[in-house]
């Protein structure tokens, strides 16, 4: 697990190997470092010492966020090893997880204390996983968590064969099963629409590929089946 920059002096992320029965992925964590110095840590991944020295060396972990229902096995672990960090998490996930009942909800944008940097927007509609995206103004990086995957040849082949199924081989894009999902077609199809008035240069998935070329055409695609 190698901390990798993606943008100098701003933002990092690190992957985790995960195996789901047949099917062997990645998971990704994004860190941000704030411009007080502190750091943000989307999604977090195991805690080992080497990862959390890595991170030490970029600042003080002030923030951890379990972005939705789905991403949150190292929540816990990870604020444990941080004592000094605050966490939040998705709304309902306490439902899901009563152990972490005492951690605040994820704050409306305008009042997070990130807010100067990150941007974030709560997607209505899908209540399978009540994500939320993040937009780092700084850099016009978009990172999300499960809104959308984007598979490539570095997968096994079982997985590859699940993300040809799914939609997701090559392409970004919603899941079939997400789509099938959907509660509210209309709030989604909001939340797509204000995610493309962001000025997206970077996105950042997951599970699969960076996309640091095209980025909003590659959104208008994905998001094209609530047009």
């Amino acid at each position: 697990m190698n901390l990798e920059t993606l943008v100098p002096g701003q933002i990092w992320h690190v992957r985790q190997p995960l195996k789901f029965g047949p099917l062997q992925l990645t998971t990704r964590s994004t860190i941000v470092r704030l411009a007080g110095g502190e750091v943000w840590v989307h999604s977090p991944i195991s805690p080992a010492p080497e990862l959390l020295g890595a991170i030490a060396e970029i600042g003080p972990v002030k923030y951890v966020i379990a972005p939705n229902k789905s991403h949150h096995l190292f929540f816990l672990p990870f604020l444990q090893t941080c004592r000094n960090a605050r966490g939040y998490i998705a709304p309902g996930l306490a439902g899901k997880r009563p152990d972490l009942a005492s951690f605040p909800t994820i704050p409306s944008a305008d009042c997070a204390p990130w807010a100067a940097e990150l941007d974030s927007l709560f997607i209505d509609g899908l209540p399978v996983i009540n994500e939320t995206v993040w937009f780092h103004k700084p850099s016009g990086t978009l990172i999300l968590t499960d809104l959308l995957f984007c598979f490539g040849d570095d997968n096994s082949w079982a997985t590859r064969i699940a993300a040809r199924l799914l939609g997701v081989y090559r392409r970004l894009a919603m899941s079939r099963s997400m789509k099938l999902l959907t509660k509210d077609r209309a709030a989604l199809s909001r939340c797509a629409q204000w995610i493309l008035a962001w000025d997206v240069r970077r996105i950042v998935v997951a599970h699969g590929e960076i996309i640091d070329a095209n980025a909003k055409q590659h959104l208008v695609e994905a998001f094209r089946h609530l047009t």
